[in-house]
């Protein structure tokens, strides 16, 4: 049990020390410098400063700086992980209220109007090059029609309504499910998808706390800018490939999903009417 214990708490350690110190001690003597350069106090003409260059520092004083730095990184990095799940919940737009309606409302107008264009000109036999570039305008919007006020929120929203409309399952209840039954290396994948949409959230986190800081040193309100616009485009990336490979997973392993639950499957696949049979089962009447 030792040798387990102590290696998990490496493990944490090293998490700890990667996800919230170093990030942290940067934004923080970002700040520190920033203030600093804004007041034309650098270099500084501190006693501390002074007697740490001359090697007259006391051993009290070195471990009160490195414990304050340390502290103050981790405070830092706390903070950015809270902003970065407030990201995480508006990108994936589970917003209550009239506005998240509103936005919503205005989206899936917006699609509509692409879906009429579309069927208009499949009945007009207009060619395939034309069919595409309205099913790519459409599709940018979302792959169905929208109901969350954001696109990343739709990739997912639509993830569940195309599964439901193809195979008659209800991917809220069978998702558990079906993640017991897929392959190690498929579920790998997946979460591989997922921490990179959790880690642009965080890094989105660290974006805000720069955007803040600019009222420190303007500069640092540019870079939190860059920092934002970085973390949206990988954000938007990892959560349509990760609404991509869940959709393949049901793709590849629903019938194994129905194998194991006792539901025959005679065509070797999931099929609207199994898929159907598999929702009754795991919704069990809710």
């Amino acid at each position: 049990m030792n040798p387990f214990l102590n290696e998990l708490a490496k493990q944490l350690a090293g998490k700890w020390l990667s996800l919230l110190v170093v990030p942290g001690a940067l934004f923080v003597g970002s700040v520190a410098v920033g203030r600093r350069i804004r007041l034309g106090q650098w270099p500084g003409d501190h006693r501390f400063v002074t007697d740490l260059q001359q090697g007259r520092a006391s051993a009290g004083q070195l471990a009160t700086v490195v414990l304050g730095a340390l502290l103050l990184s981790a405070w830092a990095g706390l903070l950015a992980q809270g902003a970065g799940r407030a990201v995480h919940w508006l990108w994936l737009g589970q917003w209550p209220g009239r506005v998240g309606e509103a936005l919503a409302g205005r989206r899936r107008r917006r699609w509509t109007r692409a879906q009429e264009s579309y069927e208009q000109s499949y009945r007009e036999g207009r060619s395939d090059e034309d069919l595409a570039r309205l099913a790519h305008l459409r599709n940018r919007i979302a792959l169905a029609p929208p109901t969350r006020p954001t696109r990343m929120g739709d990739s997912i929203a639509a993830l569940s309504a195309r599964v439901r409309v193809d195979y008659g399952l209800d991917l809220e209840y069978g998702w558990p499910r079906l993640w017991l039954v897929l392959p190690e290396d498929t579920r790998a994948v997946v979460d591989e998808s997922k921490e990179a949409f959790n880690r642009s959230a965080s890094l989105a986190g660290w974006g805000v706390l720069y955007v803040l800081a600019g009222s420190v040193w303007w500069p640092l309100g540019l870079a939190g800018l860059g920092i934002l616009l970085t973390a949206v485009v990988r954000g938007r990336s990892a959560v349509e490939n990760l609404a991509l490979l869940m959709e393949s997973a049901v793709d590849l392993h629903g019938a194994n999903l129905a194998t194991s639950l006792g539901i025959p499957v005679p065509e070797g696949r999931l099929t609207p009417d199994i898929g159907r049979e598999i929702t009754r089962a795991v919704r069990k009447g809710a």
